[in-house]
């Protein structure tokens, strides 16, 4: 690879305005700068690390830049994106939290708290989840005139990946529901290395599709024009689905230290100690994204004055 295709790769990481206002300047100066030599690390990683915080600012996620009504909706599409990992660590705190009141014991008190925090977990999950259907609901004409304008081949790339990956995840289960059918509760929780493999390929199947999926609603998003009522309804069903996020994770930690206190050796499958990996990396990925709920929760409420008086 030449040191000038080398330098237009490393130019895609800055969004296309900026590619076609200040390309052809930036390609003139690093070619001055090191001559016909690739840049060193440093140099590239600084290229890199300018393009994601010129993508960060542009987007509304950062800064004052961009109008307040685009700071709104990065906001909304930030408690979108937490909500998607928020899914996936919730799915895999329902796995690994099965039959948990069996290891409880029957004295009093014993299981009422931890009941009372799981139950919490569910409703604060189910609430949030119709928020989020709600929303999208709401937003279907609006995106359904976009398609009609002729914005699908903005989308079409993301569609075909998400639905090629839900395609795929669909025909994952079938053989995965069938083997499971005939195992014991034990080997499906750890006894069989073959289903513990081919569930942790399909695992890995549903969060690419998620993530698909949410990538092809930020996209789709970014490209329709919402209506100022519109945009400032899913303003506020976001922050109740961010206040929701950060309900969930306080729930889970209380839960955690619940059961650690009266069944730790549920959490360790035997041992005294109340850690398990997969439990610490679950709720980690609930805590960052409820850093990012709080975080487009906040960029939501500061921008709202500003464009409503706008």
């Amino acid at each position: 690879m030449t040191a000038e295709a080398d330098l237009g790769r490393l130019l895609r990481w800055y969004p296309r305005a900026w590619r076609d206002r200040y390309g052809e300047e930036f390609l003139v100066f690093m070619q001055d700068s090191f001559g016909p030599d690739e840049p060193p690390l440093t140099a590239r990683l600084s290229i890199v690390a300018g393009g994601i915080r010129e993508r960060v600012r542009r987007s509304g996620v950062s800064g004052d830049s961009v109008p307040p009504a685009d700071r709104v909706r990065a906001g909304v599409l930030m408690v979108l994106v937490s909500w998607t990992a928020m899914v996936v660590a919730g799915a895999s705190f329902a796995k690994l939290s099965e039959h948990f009141d069996d290891a409880l014991s029957n004295g009093a008190g014993s299981r009422h708290l931890p009941d009372l925090s799981y139950t919490f977990i569910q409703a604060a999950a189910g609430v949030a989840g119709l928020i989020v259907i709600a929303a999208a609901g709401l937003t279907l004409p609006t995106f359904l005139r976009f398609l009609r304008s002729g914005g699908w081949p903005a989308i079409r790339a993301h569609v075909m990946r998400a639905a090629g990956s839900t395609l795929l995840t669909a025909v994952t289960s079938v053989p995965l529901l069938v083997w499971a059918h005939g195992l014991s509760p034990h080997q499906r929780n750890g006894g069989s290395a073959g289903y513990g493999i081919l569930f942790g390929v399909w695992a890995a199947f549903v969060v690419v599709t998620l993530a698909l999926w949410a990538v092809l609603a930020v996209v789709a998003a970014r490209n329709v024009a919402f209506s100022r009522s519109l945009l400032a309804a899913e303003a506020g069903m976001a922050v109740g689905v961010a206040l929701a996020v950060v309900d969930i994770l306080a729930a889970t930690t209380l839960w955690w230290v619940l059961v650690a206190q009266r069944a730790p050796a549920f959490l360790s499958g035997g041992s005294a100690t109340p850690l398990s990996v997969r439990l610490v990396v679950t709720v980690a990925v609930m805590a960052l994204a409820a850093v990012a709920a709080v975080a487009g929760a906040v960029r939501i409420t500061r921008s709202l004055p500003e464009w409503i008086r706008g």
